[in-house]
């Protein structure tokens, strides 16, 4: 009889481990199974020891930011004895310029920094493009402004950053309108200065880029004068050291095939990628979440036509006087295919 109970007491405790060890698997099964851009990439992540480290730049908004948060690289490169040292800039002319002094390996950054980096001898390479997005670049005035077209901007005190996608934006409009610089009184600003230049009345336009360009539409009363549309392809372009691609072709190909996995699922989860941008930046949820659905992020073997538009812009800023010297775009692009 004491036999029977000890077995019973045995067989319960048995049982209740089983019906314990169910429901954790359970748990464990349902959490898994929750996808999402934190998720997918933590799991499964050391299979070696890291010696060699691959430094990349972001922004805190863009596609770098995305990859970054996804952990998505550093799932891939650490079977190969790789890390990610990732480092945040405020612009692109700073990632180029730290490639310039061997701080990081890859980077991205918009169509003029690269210009001015290859006039200044940065050894740098183009390794990818994203598609040409004419929406996130424009010109504004305020709505009550008597500026109707472009060519009322004659005489008229406009704000942009020299040597940036928003002075050759200017640049464009202003000869459209039958304009150049010298017809109105130039400002150089960066983006954020250039806004409270703005907003306090001290310039009569304001030229540049989102998010700052969809920010300020939302805060104060504005008018949209123009969009690059037809004026000049702002986009996105995809760095590297040449030394690095050189040495290190293959991890090239890999930082591009997940940012381009990463810019596909921000564009098929903006709302997902707008948070992650709020959390990065401190926009307005309804900012972030227009900045990430007019965005194109997937990253795209570099176009031939990415290259001719780097190279009229590169023109226009040597007649201008401000590039010091000519420089010949297909020169800085990386010689190798991404698949």
């Amino acid at each position: 009889m004491k036999l029977t109970r000890i077995r019973q007491h045995w067989a319960f405790i048995i049982s209740l481990l089983f019906v314990v060890g169910l429901c954790l698997s359970l748990v464990l099964g349902s959490c898994t199974s929750k996808r999402s851009l934190y998720s997918t990439a933590k799991a499964d992540n050391s299979p070696s020891t890291p010696t060699k480290i691959v430094r990349i730049a972001h922004q805190p908004h863009g596609t770098m930011l995305y990859l970054k948060v996804s952990g998505s690289l550093e799932k891939r490169l650490s079977p190969m004895g790789f890390s990610v040292d990732w480092n945040e800039f405020s612009a692109g002319r700073s990632i180029l310029a730290a490639m310039g002094e061997g701080k990081i390996d890859m980077g991205s950054a918009g169509v003029v920094p690269p210009i001015f980096a290859q006039a200044s001898g940065v050894p740098f390479v183009y390794i990818a493009n994203e598609p040409a997005v004419p929406e996130s670049i424009g010109i504004l005035v305020r709505k009550d402004s008597p500026i109707r077209t472009l060519a009322d901007l004659k005489g008229r005190t406009i704000t942009a950053t020299k040597a940036s996608a928003g002075q050759y934006l200017l640049v464009q409009a202003l000869i459209k309108g039958g304009l150049t610089l010298e017809d109105v009184k130039f400002v150089d600003l960066p983006p954020s200065e250039g806004r409270t230049a703005f907003e306090q009345g001290k310039v009569e336009a304001w030229v540049g880029w989102s998010p700052f360009l969809i920010e300020l539409q939302e805060s104060m009363p504005v008018r949209l004068l123009t969009n690059a549309e037809g004026l000049m392809n702002d986009t996105n372009f995809h760095l590297a050291t040449h030394s690095f691609a050189n040495d290190h072709g293959d991890i090239v190909k890999i930082v591009m095939e997940e940012a381009r996995e990463v810019g596909i699922w921000a564009m098929n989860h903006s709302n997902e990628a707008a948070e992650l941008l709020r959390a990065s930046t401190g926009l307005k949820a309804s900012t972030a979440l227009r900045v990430t659905k007019s965005r194109q992020y997937e990253a795209l073997p570099i176009q031939d036509r990415a290259i001719e538009e780097q190279q009229r812009i590169a023109e226009t800023f040597f007649r201008l006087g401000l590039l010091p010297k000519r420089i010949w775009v297909e020169d800085a692009v990386w010689k190798q295919e991404l698949s």
